[in-house]
């Protein structure tokens, strides 16, 4: 899974800030600080109607695989 499509540099670069602070346990922040934000930019760019929640366990996942050199 890569992030680009639905997500600006500015907002990887935020959520890999959170993702450092607070590991596995950032989900939550990642979706009030950068997901929640921009739902109406990421829908848009994804072309549905997606859950904030579901996008940033997404998000920590890829990072997370990033991280484990997976």
């Amino acid at each position: 899974m890569t992030l680009h499509p639905f997500l600006t540099e500015a907002q990887i670069a935020q959520a890999i800030a959170l993702y450092e602070e607070h590991g596995m346990d950032a989900v939550d922040e990642i979706c009030k600080r950068v997901i929640v934000p921009n739902m109406a930019a990421i829908d848009a760019k994804i072309g549905q109607a997606n859950d904030a929640r579901y996008l940033a366990y997404a998000v920590v996942y890829a990072l997370s695989s990033v991280s484990e050199g997976n």
